[in-house]
């Protein structure tokens, strides 16, 4: 886990931020300064859950056959991933429509085409892949291979985050009422915004040829995702 901490300190003396009453700047006593500060907290965190979507292509001139084709294989599906626990299986999309194959200016020849997807998510990287390639074997495509962060991991950084951006954004209140010659300093209001940044999805080919049959388990490597949390105060220096 790598800690990169940016802090962002800009302070207004004498001013009061958008959301307060302009008025409150009078309510205070004389000698006393109110001021305004944010502080940042970043860091970048492995991602810890593979999320794997699948989806069987199926097509046939009669619609109820292809239905049944492609119901038959998520059947099967859903029994292979009955004995992995550590992975979360969801099914997805379904759809089956018309369309025509023949080439454009000949004679119509229609066709009914279909797919569904199936989604398996879980911290056990090595049991999901190894159970999306017994899935490709049986004739799925792979969609997409990803890793994300979990909410679980996410928050329990934000909570360590948060108490480092408090610490540091008193600290920069007591520097700046220092800096302006006062040496006491309350804090007043304390606004907390947490935000969890993106990053693009691993997504690495092995096994993962749209035409592929193999039961060659594919291949992921986790990426990192960034937790930010900022902390904005007002603090009175008197």
């Amino acid at each position: 886990m790598k800690l990169l901490t940016t802090p962002l300190f800009a302070f207004c003396v004498g001013l009061l931020p958008l959301t307060a009453n302009a008025q409150d700047i009078n309510l205070l006593p004389e000698g006393q300064t109110l001021i305004t500060l944010s502080v940042t907290e970043r860091v970048s965190v492995e991602q810890d859950t593979l999320i794997a979507t699948l989806r069987i292509e199926r097509q046939n001139r009669n619609a109820q056959t292809l239905q049944r084709e492609i119901n038959a294989a998520m059947e099967v599906a859903l029994g292979e991933s009955e004995g992995v626990d550590s992975v979360k299986v969801s099914t997805g999309y379904y759809a089956v429509y018309q369309t025509n194959t023949a080439p454009q200016g000949g004679r119509p020849d229609q066709i009914w085409q279909g797919s569904q997807a199936i989604t398996l998510e879980g911290k056990d990287a090595q049991s999901l892949l190894a159970l999306a390639g017994e899935i490709q074997g049986m004739g799925f495509v792979m969609n997409n291979l990803s890793y994300a962060l979990s909410t679980e991991r996410a928050d329990e950084v934000r909570d360590s985050l948060m108490e480092r951006a408090i610490s540091r954004a008193r600290a920069n209140a007591e520097r700046a009422a220092q800096a302006m010659g006062k040496t006491e300093v309350d804090i007043a209001t304390l606004d907390i915004d947490a935000a969890l940044g993106y990053s693009q999805p691993v997504m690495l080919a092995r096994g993962m040829a749209m035409d592929s049959m193999e039961k060659e388990s594919p291949v992921a490597e986790a990426g990192e995702s960034e937790v930010s949390l900022t902390v904005r105060v007002q603090a009175v220096a008197k």
